[in-house]
């Protein structure tokens, strides 16, 4: 089980992305517009960011040359399997999808417009940069009704804040220990019924015999 720190901020896990180590390749991902650069896999302790998840679409469809539809399915899928391990259930993939090209093409009207400098394009590239580091919810509209594990609803409760505090750091310990502690507590209940069966059934025959 995973282990969510939720409640100290600077429990916060950093995000590890992969970057080009050519110079060349580098000095074109610095001009990615707005993000700064490209995403070639999403890593970390986090859920994706919207600034990842659009990051890694850019990549596949701009720099691998994948149709919108393709990128978009594979950046779904990648993304979901950071929920899958956090156990929180997520939208369906046509709604990922759907999601992830819509943030897409706000991205891309935005860089058509850039060379305006009027004030409504300038406040629009602030608000877009500002989300861009907060959680990419692909959350289900019913998942925190449908979380049964307390710890879960609390990271993804920490994961929506601004900045997404908290981290999923590892095998969760002390749930862990719950459930193994549980599961010998019924191995020790069934074993104790399987003897008073056993006993039941010898004393049944001794009557018998007697």
């Amino acid at each position: 089980m995973l282990v969510y720190v939720v409640w100290q901020p600077f429990y916060s896990c950093p995000l590890s992305i992969t970057i080009k180590t050519d110079m060349a390749v580098t000095r074109r991902q610095s001009k990615v517009y707005l993000l700064e650069e490209y995403v070639e896999e999403l890593t970390g302790g986090k859920l994706p960011s919207l600034r990842q998840v659009l990051g890694r679409f850019l990549h596949l469809h701009l720099e691998q040359k994948h149709t919108i539809r393709q990128a978009s399915a594979a950046v779904a899928k990648e993304t979901a399997m950071f929920w899958q391990k956090a156990r929180i259930p997520t939208k369906d993939v046509q709604n990922c999808q759907t999601k992830i090209e819509k943030s897409f093409e706000q991205w891309r009207l935005l860089k058509k417009n850039k060379g305006r400098t009027s004030s409504t394009q300038s406040a629009n590239e602030k608000a877009f940069v500002e989300k861009l580091d907060d959680l990419f919810d692909l959350a289900h509209e019913n998942a925190l009704e449908l979380i049964t594990i307390s710890e879960d609803r609390e990271f993804l409760l920490a994961q929506r804040e601004k900045g997404r505090r908290g981290c999923m750091a590892g095998w969760d310990k002390q749930l862990h220990g719950k459930e193994k502690r549980a599961a010998e507590r019924a191995a020790t209940m069934e074993m104790r019924r399987q003897r008073m069966e056993e006993m039941r059934q010898t004393n049944s025959h001794s009557r018998i015999q007697f």
